[in-house]
């Protein structure tokens, strides 16, 4: 019980220190799409029988998502920002015996970010060009269906972006990004009695377009 009275009152610390900078800070929203790029990645199947691992090719996807954060007034080039996507990644079993599989991708990723100004004026005091960056964990929800298997998972994995925006607007800005996530699912179901567990390896690459609105 002192141990969690600890933990709350540090957490209620922070919460004090940082407050006056966020109700000051420069807060934008991101809307952004673009595609996925899935690299070939092992599958391991843990049972039943003995453990297996196969490279398997991943089909080209679709990505679109949402970020809201802000820029802190006392550090205008770090920020912190919540995003949340959807992408694909099937893995192609085209070539063999086995049923058509659909792999979903829904992250939540908390960011740290970061930008550089370029061609600073009074009108644009932080640049009309901004480059930036951000990178953090994510709680990656996934949904597999491979034939009769079917099932879901929340994993941890990583979530790294960097980007170019072009303030057009004095609030709005046009947004190209790169961004590379990882996570490693693991997936559990039965079937006609045996317990089939795999585990995934995606590493997905991402080109981005996006708008910006900053307030």
């Amino acid at each position: 019980m002192l141990k969690m009275r600890r933990i709350l009152i540090t957490l209620l610390f922070c919460l004090l220190m940082i407050f006056p900078q966020i109700a000051n800070a420069e807060w934008f929203t991101d809307l952004y799409f673009g595609g996925a790029w899935t690299n070939d990645g092992d599958i391991k199947q843990k049972s039943p029988g003995p453990s297996d691992s196969i490279k398997e090719d991943f089909e080209n996807d679709l990505t679109a998502g949402y970020r809201i954060g802000h820029y802190f007034n006392k550090f205008p080039y770090l920020g912190l920002a919540v995003d949340l996507s959807i992408f694909g990644a099937d893995p192609d079993f085209s070539a063999s015996d086995n049923d058509e599989a659909s792999l979903l991708f829904v992250p939540i990723s908390a960011l740290v970010m970061g930008r550089i100004p370029i061609l600073r004026n009074p009108d644009f005091p932080m640049g009309k060009f901004q480059l930036y960056g951000g990178a953090g964990p994510g709680i990656f929800y996934s949904k597999v269906d491979i034939g009769d298997f079917e099932d879901e998972s929340f994993d941890l994995g990583l979530d790294t972006r960097l980007g170019l925006a072009w303030m057009f607007y004095k609030s709005l800005a046009l947004q190209l990004e790169f961004r590379y996530t990882h996570v490693e699912p693991e997936y559990s179901n039965r079937i006609s009695g045996d317990k089939y567990e795999y585990e995934v390896e995606v590493e997905t690459y991402h080109g981005l377009i996006g708008l910006s609105y900053r307030f």
